[in-house]
């Protein structure tokens, strides 16, 4: 994780904490472990199923506008996207925790840097389809995974809560003695994550575009989410980008209406939920607490609680926060 100058942090500490925060589950460790030794693949979807928000991921990638009939079976599922994709896939579900909470040190508020994630993900999956569609799901994954050492930093920063907000990579380099990209970077690496992969986490804030595929749609997914997002700097950069990248005017402004979605469709409805279910569960994704959801619908808490209750059956999870991951990765909030 090295970088330019020595920093008001260290970087062992930079160090110290993507190690920690960036260790996967104990499933999906497993997992990884099985696809190293090439287990059967009856016996990775066995240990998949094991955590149902992973299995979930895995699913929706596998049943996504990217591939051919939609399968219903983990097995299936497994063949279809493959290894490599796989091996991508768990580790940036295993990540998610990481990007959902509050990052003091960038002013970003809870979910901000999860839903940005989300943005490029569906956008470069969007791009790497009009570039060279067989690298449509690694920029898929690497899009998710792209911003993993903020969250590194942020959790770093938090011992000095004097420390002034970071807006740019150079001040990141100035406080820390190194970078969000490069940490995530480095990160991958040590995960054994794919080279394209590792490049497009590297070097989504490069001056120029990448030579692969999976990291220039980043790179692009990255620049045109911030000027959807009305960042000066970006919307005055985006044409020129788009054509370094080999798009022209009418291919940038489709992308920039395109509905980017993960599986390029509206949002579904999860089969077997009630409207009071469903609207508990969309609540409760806002970032209510029961309480706040119980007195906008005019009901105890108590009925809330029942409510979500039948959701944990209907949806096989074992709480609250299941719930809300699987029902963000299915599009249903």
């Amino acid at each position: 994780t090295a970088g330019a100058g020595r920093g008001l942090m260290t970087q062992k500490a930079v160090a110290d904490a993507a190690e920690r925060l960036a260790a996967p589950s104990a499933v999906v460790s497993s997992v990884l472990e099985l696809l190293d030794g090439s287990a059967p693949v009856r016996a990775i979807a066995q240990r998949v199923a094991q955590s149902p928000e992973t299995a979930a991921h895995v699913l929706r990638l596998a049943n996504s506008a990217l591939f051919g009939e939609p399968v219903d079976s983990l097995d299936r599922a497994i063949v279809r996207i493959g290894d490599r994709s796989l091996r991508g896939l768990l580790l940036a579900a295993s990540t998610y925790r990481l990007l959902e909470g509050e990052l003091p040190i960038y002013a970003a508020p809870k979910l901000a840097l999860f839903r940005h994630s989300n943005e490029v993900a569906n956008m470069a999956q969007v791009i790497a389809t009009r570039l060279s569609a067989p690298h449509a799901p690694h920029a898929f994954l690497a899009g998710l995974l792209h911003d993993l050492g903020k969250a590194i930093l942020a959790d770093v920063a938090r011992s000095r809560p004097d420390l002034p907000v970071v807006t740019c990579i150079a001040e990141e380099r100035l406080l820390f003695g190194t970078d969000h990209a490069r940490v995530g970077s480095w990160v991958a690496k040590r995960w054994s994550l794919p080279e394209d992969m590792c490049v497009a986490m590297e070097c989504h804030h490069a001056d120029t575009p990448p030579d692969s595929v999976v990291a220039r749609s980043v790179w692009l997914a990255d620049l045109l989410v911030r000027a959807q997002q009305g960042e000066a700097e970006s919307i005055h950069r985006l044409p020129g980008a788009a054509a370094a990248c080999g798009l022209e005017n009418d291919a940038l402004e489709s992308l920039l209406t395109a509905n980017t979605t993960a599986d390029g469709e509206e949002p579904q409805r999860p089969s077997g939920l009630t409207d009071r279910e469903l609207q508990v569960l969309r609540l409760l994704a806002t970032g209510a607490a029961a309480k706040q959801v119980a007195h906008q619908l005019g009901c105890s808490v108590s009925t809330i609680h029942n409510h979500l209750h039948h959701v944990y059956r209907k949806l096989n999870v074992t709480g609250q926060a299941q719930a809300l991951l699987l029902a963000r990765e299915m599009g249903w909030v």
